[in-house]
């Protein structure tokens, strides 16, 4: 006996002997499709009403796999419609880390401020699953009565306790790990990999720092008029000022804090480079206070923070939270903010004479000619994406060797992040000379020059040898492009017009 959901249409008989037959769509074959079905037949307020009944359900005792299966065939809906949802005690204490989930696998290399999705179950399960869940399950059970009750505004107290238990169980393991090597390899077993006992190690530390971190960047989204999880699409006069309150407040609380609230104001922002408004903003509240108010060295101790938490985004290459070329010109900002920061202290102690103040002058360089060095090197890798090249290894055991990659046309994206290397490369350029440590900068620029002139010098040869060469004509294109924006050096300028001729001749 065949079964029909409710609601589908029945099927049309089968025409007679020579002629086609009109196939009707198949029916769901498992219960998870007719279930499934039945739900897309659903009104807007019916499935809705479904969602709220079994999410209650789920959120009051403890879960049952049928609750699951039945949210899974609701959610491709549920995305579209956004409801209010009713979270399990588990998904509220996620709320903690939520900000800096990622989905997909892991990545190959642990990134800082970045948690896959995937790790939260087996995380649970593990705290669930350990004699230290007592506190963590007395919570859940009291979550549950406080949703059967309806206590809706207990909720939110109850995760808070349950952000804490969770932070205590989380890191007592992980030492027990530390200290065995045999529970090491059975918490990264029920993990998935160590990489993802590495994300673990870092959900404690954020789910400890959960009391202070969590209403800094909630006052943020508050003020900025983002609800919920939303991302921040212009970063308001007003939220930049809430946004150096709660800076006040945590910079003094550990390195830990500080760091993670800028991690999480940068993924808030649409725009990250928004965030350097922080640095304008305190760099002229430093010019009102007098005395030995700890406020002096917060614009050189924001720097600092600052240049900490971009260094961690580059070496992830961008990553989730910032694209390469954005991360190039957010570093490309702070470096000439911190130019400005660094001659308004010069003038100040010109005009009048504090040793305070010259202190805070010195300290405030140490920081930024810490930090610079960093940022020349990205630079200096990522001007040369326009002139690509390949790694060859002739035989095993031998050395790789670099040749130019004529096969590929570098991209409209890595045009990009080269031309924004360009940008970052001449901020620092010109803080140096300010500073009078542009000789510093001779030995790189050098190898830049040399680097280019070698790479240009080959393409030019190689078009001799083949007239019009679409990839060696585009890689000249490219080039011209970071030229233009490189500092006036005179081999740059030579190199640019040479370039410039090639292509010319090459034109028509």
């Amino acid at each position: 006996m065949n079964v029909r959901v409710a609601g589908a249409p029945a099927e049309r008989p089968e025409a007679g002997k020579g002629k086609e037959t009109a196939v009707a769509p198949p029916e769901p074959t498992s219960a998870v499709a007719k279930l499934q079905a039945h739900f897309e037949q659903l009104d807007e307020a019916s499935l809705l009403r479904v969602a709220r009944a079994v999410e209650l359900a789920r959120a009051a005792e403890r879960r049952d796999p049928t609750d699951e299966q039945i949210l899974e065939t609701l959610r491709p809906r549920l995305r579209n419609l956004r409801p209010n949802r009713v979270p399990t005690f588990q998904r509220s204490v996620c709320v903690a880390v939520e900000i800096f989930l990622y989905d997909g696998d892991l990545h190959e290399e642990k990134r800082k401020a970045s948690l896959a999705r995937l790790v939260l179950n087996p995380w649970w399960r593990v705290l669930m699953g350990s004699p230290h869940r007592g506190p963590l399950a007395a919570l859940e059970a009291e979550y549950g009565k406080a949703v059967r009750e309806q206590r809706w505004t207990d909720l939110v107290t109850i995760a808070d306790q349950g952000v804490w238990a969770a932070a205590q169980a989380t890191n007592i393991l992980l030492d027990e790990a530390q200290k065995s090597y045999g529970r090491r390899g059975e918490l990264a077993s029920i993990l998935g990999s160590d990489r993802a006992l590495e994300d673990m190690k870092e959900m404690g530390v954020l789910l400890a720092l959960h009391a202070q971190l969590t209403p800094a960047l909630d006052r943020v989204r508050r003020v900025a008029g983002v609800e919920g999880g939303g991302r921040i699409y212009d970063f308001t006069p007003a939220a930049v000022v809430a946004a150096r309150t709660a800076y006040l407040n945590v910079h003094d609380r550990g390195a830990d804090l500080v760091e993670y609230f800028f991690f999480g104001l940068m993924t808030m922002l649409v725009q990250p480079f928004q965030a350097l408004r922080l640095v304008r903003m305190l760099s002229q509240d430093m010019s009102h206070v007098s005395g030995n108010h700890p406020a002096k060295l917060i614009p050189a101790k924001l720097f600092s923070d600052l240049t900490r938490t971009l260094s961690e985004i580059g070496r992830a290459a961008g990553g989730p939270v910032m694209a390469r070329r954005v991360w190039l010109l957010t570093c490309a900002r702070l470096v000439s903010d911190a130019q400005l920061m660094i001659k308004g202290l010069s003038e100040e102690v010109q005009v009048e004479p504090n040793p305070e103040w010259q202190k805070l002058l010195t300290e405030a360089r140490s920081r930024v000619m810490q930090a610079v060095d960093g940022f020349l090197l990205a630079a200096l890798q990522d001007v040369a994406l326009v002139l690509p090249v390949k790694q060859l290894q002739e035989k095993k055991g031998s050395e790789v060797r670099l040749e130019p990659d004529m096969a590929h046309i570098s991209t409209e994206e890595e045009d990009g992040i080269a031309q924004a290397a360009t940008v970052l490369f001449t901020a620092v350029k010109k803080l140096m000379e300010q500073e009078g440590q542009d000789r510093l900068m001779r030995s790189k620029e050098a190898d830049l020059e040399q680097r280019l002139e070698i790479g240009i010098n080959f393409r030019v040869e190689y078009l001799r040898a083949r007239p019009k060469h679409a990839v060696a004509l585009a890689h000249l294109r490219s080039v011209q492009k970071v030229l233009k924006g490189l500092p006036s050096l005179n081999i740059i300028r030579d190199l640019e017009y040479r370039v410039e001729r090639t292509l010319d001749r090459y034109k028509n």
